[in-house]
């Protein structure tokens, strides 16, 4: 396929798409008393999902810190966020349905949270340790939350497919193509905690591991 290709949907990665898109259902089910606790693990996860992978990338920035043996400078944040907000999405646009089917669903959420790891590796952005472990990441916290919520959602009388629909889909529209400047958020984040005036990059690998 062309690199074209990879580049339209590595942008569903983007933490400019996927960070608005997960504060959106967040309000959308705290809106709803049948559904407000779920909201709050939600918002719990993206917390622990976005707040792991800048601790990973600003320990190596601002210290060098990383697993010994692995080309590995931080959690992939596309996979990690892909991970656990396109299989969650999956969930909320399938409520009502039978249950084959939002398994079914979530499976193709899955398979996009895939493709998006994929791409992050094919075009060199992240190595394979870190898009995988940056899915295992996501997908470990999306786990939890669709455990949870699988019963209390299916049975809310406020919570309607239509509703997530028809929020979501323009949201993507405005948001889609942006890049989140993350990482030069990250780098300023880890001089200033770190006390250097320089960050450690993926050419310090070979030194740090010497």
């Amino acid at each position: 396929m062309p690199a074209g290709f990879w580049w339209h949907l590595t942008a569903l990665g983007d933490s400019a798409v996927l960070l608005p898109c997960a504060l959106l259902i967040g309000v959308w089910l705290l809106a709803f008393q049948a559904t407000r606790r779920s909201g709050w693990l939600w918002l719990l996860a993206v917390g622990v999902d976005a707040g792991g992978v800048a601790l990973t990338k600003v320990l190596f920035m601002g210290w060098g810190l990383h697993p010994p043996g692995l080309d590995f400078i931080g959690l992939s944040g596309h996979s990690a966020l892909s991970f656990l907000v396109w299989p969650s999405v999956a969930l909320l646009i399938s409520i009502g349905a039978r249950g084959w089917l939002r398994a079914t669903a979530i499976a193709l959420g899955v398979i996009l949270a895939l493709t998006v790891s994929y791409s992050r590796v094919l075009l060199h952005a992240h190595t394979p340790s870190e898009a995988l472990l940056g899915g295992l990441w996501g997908a470990g916290l999306a786990a939890l939350f669709i455990r949870y919520a699988w019963a209390r959602i299916r049975h809310s009388s406020m919570a309607r497919r239509w509703i997530a629909i028809s929020l979501l889909l323009p949201l993507l529209f405005v948001t889609y193509g942006r890049v989140f400047p993350s990482n030069t958020m990250l780098a300023w984040v880890a001089m200033r905690v770190s006390g250097h005036h320089f960050i450690y990059t993926r050419r310090d690998l070979g030194k740090l591991s010497g």
